[in-house]
């Protein structure tokens, strides 16, 4: 069995392949936590805006003032009506709020998968892991990378329709795409 470094130069490839789980795990779940938030933040910031402008329009039009004045509340009111039509626009085509909830699951998840992880590791006691669970963890975490994208895609394709892809094979890349390239022209 091959020693433990802080390096890991001398740790055996499934030790190294758990910690590169591990270390997956740990960058998505921190930079889906951070999409969570701000999908949190904008999502109330478009509800409090939108609520907030009404209210104020509600008010300048019910306001019991002289003819100059009724006129600039009128055009005020006007004016943040407008607003409110871009802020509802924007939060149709964005979707914030479910984005939140969408990410919210896929942080859960994440974390969970993170908790999983360390216990495992803690359970090793120096042990050698063994590949099939490495292999079952990488797997959990694919299915949870996947099926966030597939979320985010429904929520997209909801908001715009032009968005929705039809399922179906990973285009080529790279050096593949060169090749069926020249394929299909000679």
């Amino acid at each position: 069995m091959a020693g433990n470094t802080a390096d890991g130069a001398d740790t055996s490839p499934v030790s190294r392949q758990l910690a590169f789980v591990e270390a997956e795990v740990h960058s998505q779940l921190r930079i889906r936590t951070r999409r969570r938030d701000t999908d949190r933040r904008r999502a109330f910031g478009l509800q409090i805006s939108t609520v907030s402008l009404s209210a104020v329009i509600t008010v300048l039009l019910g306001v019991q003032v002289g003819q100059p004045a009724r006129q600039w509340l009128s055009d005020v009111a006007l004016g943040l009506g407008a607003a409110i039509t871009v802020l509802a626009a924007w939060q149709a085509f964005f979707s914030h709020r479910a984005l939140w909830l969408q990410r919210s699951d896929t942080v859960h998840r994440l974390a969970a998968l993170e908790r999983r992880l360390a216990f495992h590791r803690a359970g090793l006691a120096g042990a050698e892991p063994e590949p099939a669970q490495v292999a079952e963890f990488l797997a959990a975490y694919e299915e949870i990378v996947q099926a966030d994208h597939d979320s985010w895609t429904r929520v997209r394709s909801v908001s715009d329709p032009q968005v929705a892809l039809p399922p179906g094979p990973v285009p080529p890349q790279g050096r593949e795409l060169l090749t069926d390239h020249q394929d299909a022209t000679g």
